[in-house]
């Protein structure tokens, strides 16, 4: 094997082991209206804002808020959490294994039963709006997900050989007017203990010795990250191209061997990493500035449900529950630089858009909404380990229907992304500012 392959396995075995856990979601919402707390001894968060970049890391959506939570279930004792369904586009439930940061279960919104009396605002065609009768009882269970017939309403946490659970309570776009919460506080723990006595609050986290510290970690240190991307006789755009190529992510130690070794070859664990939501799946695809100062991005957006203005339902044909695109750095550092979701592209009568990605100063004037053009910033740091005209695009798609076959979802082997995604995978091109701007503006229509 030679020293290079040698460093690479190095860096795929220890890339992703972090003792606590530090996710990160935005300040969209507006929280001035609300009564509701945001952060509670149990969950930690919302763990991201503009403001706060030391929590930016593990590949946040800025769509998104997220909330951690670490915890023991006591011997005997049962955990539950209620809550009342947000006024949102989605919330879920993860949980994960620390030592490769992967999901191990998840429980969302339409596959969590209302409580008797209340009613799902999730499920297709229901009643999005109203305050009352949006109640719902989730079990948290230390042990592993059975192969078959789970409890309903049962999220089976357990990782084998981990003590503690970690949980990830994810909400997508509160709708306009909501608080961080989407309107309905964050889910109450309560435990029962094994001789009846049940705990709420200080209590409860107490008992199951709740942690709320995030300390930052990289996925990969810079001494496994700097020989892979530094490599003897590759150009210094590596390992971007000048026609961008999109990968499906299917767990961090093939991607590592993909990206800078190319070792693209077999049928890879689709497992996921970086904290990763069971309901997202995901392409990726290197960028350098080095090829030119504009990025424009073209392809067709699957239709998807349109809730910020507070929708009544989520009635009618959609081919999927969410879609962004992220400009990120680089696995070295994991901070992200902006996210477009799929209500703030413009797009023609035939659901295609034009996506400009570049440094805010090589903006194209005609990089708006005005003229049709969505604007994504890409990093000034570069790849945030001294390679400044780098950046890496992570493309979303949740909750795939079962009619759209070209999602990430419906990719199978390396190498069949356009093939199985063909018009909904964008296509990329360069140029310098000036390029851009000769085209003038068109309108979306």
């Amino acid at each position: 094997m030679s020293t290079l392959s040698k460093i690479a396995v190095a860096a795929v075995l220890t890339a992703l082991a972090p003792v606590s856990i530090a996710c990160a979601g935005p300040d969209q919402a507006d929280t001035s209206k609300t009564s509701n707390e945001t952060s509670t001894c149990f969950w930690f968060g919302p763990t991201f804002s503009a403001t706060n970049q030391e929590l930016n890391y593990a590949f946040p959506d800025s769509g998104a808020l997220y909330w951690a939570a670490q915890f023991e279930i006591p011997q005997g004792a049962r955990l539950s959490v209620r809550g009342e369904y947000a006024h949102a586009r989605y919330q879920s439930l993860n949980s994960y294994n620390l030592a490769d940061n992967t999901p191990t279960a998840a429980l969302n919104d339409v596959s969590t039963a209302p409580d008797a009396g209340s009613r799902n605002p999730y499920l297709p065609g229901a009643e999005r709006q109203g305050d009352a009768g949006r109640s719902y009882t989730v079990t948290v269970a230390d042990q592993t997900p059975p192969p078959a017939d789970p409890a309903p309403n049962t999220l089976y946490a357990g990782v084998a050989g981990q003590q503690r659970l970690t949980l990830i309570y994810r909400l997508y776009l509160p709708d306009t007017g909501r608080d961080s919460t989407g309107g309905v506080g964050l889910p109450r723990p309560e435990l029962r203990l094994a001789n009846g006595e049940v705990l709420t609050g200080d209590k409860l986290c107490a008992a199951v010795g709740s942690t709320a510290t995030t300390p930052k970690i990289d996925v990969l240190a810079m001494d496994k990250y700097l020989p892979l991307r530094d490599q003897p006789g590759k150009p210094a755009t590596f390992p971007a191209t000048a026609a961008p190529v999109w990968r499906t992510f299917y767990n961090t130690p093939f991607g590592l061997g993909c990206t800078y070794l190319d070792k693209c070859a077999g049928t890879p664990a689709r497992t996921g990493g970086q904290y990763s939501n069971i309901d997202n799946n995901y392409v990726n695809a290197y960028v350098s500035r080095g090829f030119g100062e504009v990025l424009t991005l073209t392809g067709t957006l699957p239709r998807t449900p349109r809730t910020l203005a507070g929708a009544r339902s989520t009635e009618g044909a959609v081919d999927m529950r969410y879609w962004s695109l992220c400009s990120n750095e680089s696995i070295a550092t994991t901070r992200v630089t902006g996210c477009l979701f799929d209500e703030q592209v413009p797009l023609d009568s035939a659901r295609r858009y034009t996506i400009v990605a570049s440094l805010p100063e090589h903006r194209p004037a005609n990089a708006t909404e005005a003229c049709g053009i969505a604007w994504l910033p890409l990093p000034a740091a570069g790849d945030g380990a001294g390679h400044t005209q780098d950046a890496y695009l992570i493309l979303r798609n949740m909750l795939p229907g079962q009619g759209f076959g070209h999602a990430v979802q419906n990719t199978k082997v390396p190498g069949d992304e356009k093939a199985v995604m063909a018009q909904y995978l964008p296509d990329g091109q360069y140029s310098s500012k000036a390029e851009f701007e000769a085209r003038g503006c068109v309108p979306a229509r």
